[in-house]
């Protein structure tokens, strides 16, 4: 059974290791992350994720590393996850084990990835799929890892494109409302245009709970764009 559902973003810049100085510029979504994912564990008795990757793929107890980005800040999805770390993974995949040892170190959390220009067919199969692992008795929180626009100001990854605050605030609006609609209309050409990666976890997200049938209330942690950068945090309960 599908009981919660938290939403954050993957950005390195969560891991103070990584931010020196400036790590306390990020304390307030680096707190706000952790809250919803401390909240959702608290919700639930499994705990499942689903991010974006260039491909798509399933990875279960998994050991990655942040020293690509600057830092060899070894994480794990499983509290048994062993073997050398991957520098590698998937950074959905390495937030979440980033996230799970400060915030639920006794869960396990398989990460469902979508690639990240998944078309509506491809969200609705991967939805299924994460539906069906959360069709029997036990509680499963859903962990969605996913990036809004990096084109919201001049100095943003991606420069600036005006179409950008619209489009981010339509998201941000549907993720406080449970509004599954308008998640589901995103469109994957004007997301890609944007640089909003999360488009296709969000897409799956809402189809799972379409299909769960059940009346979601929302929350918002945390809506900002540092760096000119989309990043919400939020929960559906």
């Amino acid at each position: 059974m599908l009981s919660a559902v938290a939403f954050v973003p993957s950005p390195p810049l969560l891991v103070p290791e990584l931010m020196g100085a400036a790590s306390d510029e990020m304390t307030e979504l680096r707190d706000a992350a952790l809250g919803a994912v401390r909240d959702l564990a608290e919700r639930s008795d499994v705990l499942l994720a689903v991010g974006v990757d260039t491909h798509a793929g399933l990875l279960s107890s998994v050991v990655g590393t942040y020293v690509g980005w600057g830092a060899d800040v070894v994480v794990r999805t499983a509290p048994d996850a062993s073997g050398s770390p991957d520098p590698e993974l998937p950074l959905a995949a390495t937030t979440v084990g980033w996230l799970r040892e400060r915030a639920a170190p006794a869960s396990a959390i398989d990460v469902v990835l979508v690639a990240v220009d998944a078309d509506a067919a491809v969200c609705a199969s991967a939805a299924r799929d994460i539906g069906a692992r959360a069709g029997g008795p036990e509680r499963v929180g859903l962990l969605v890892v996913a990036d809004g626009a990096t084109t919201l100001t001049a100095a943003a990854p991606g420069a600036f494109d005006d179409r950008a605050e619209g489009v981010q605030q339509r998201i941000d609006d549907a993720l406080a409302a449970v509004d599954t609609a308008t998640l589901r209309s995103l469109d994957p050409a004007l997301c890609a245009e944007l640089g909003v990666s999360g488009r296709a976890a969000w897409q799956v997200t809402a189809a799972v709970v379409d299909a769960a049938g059940r009346s979601f209330t929302g929350r918002t942690w945390y809506r900002a764009a540092p760096y000119g950068v989309g990043y919400t945090v939020g929960s559906w309960t």
